[in-house]
């Protein structure tokens, strides 16, 4: 089981990187939205701006321009 939790582990950074290298913070924010909705809610933007690799200025910039869509 612990291999398995390991596999798992490595697949996610693996593609957390891919993501943060080929495709704009904006594109990055708008997959979080899909796979994980209640994270916006459950943590504190500089938390989720960490884990997208962008300023938590950013973060609130791309969030405003999302809203106003």
């Amino acid at each position: 089981m612990r291999i398995k939790l390991d596999d798992a582990h490595h697949m996610a950074m693996q593609s957390r990187l891919h993501s943060s290298i080929n495709y704009p913070a904006e594109y990055r924010y708008e997959e979080l939205l899909r796979k994980y909705p209640d994270f916006l809610q459950r943590f504190p933007q500089h938390i989720i701006a960490s884990y997208l690799g962008i300023t938590k200025e950013t973060l609130s910039r791309i969030r405003n321009q999302s809203l106003k869509k």
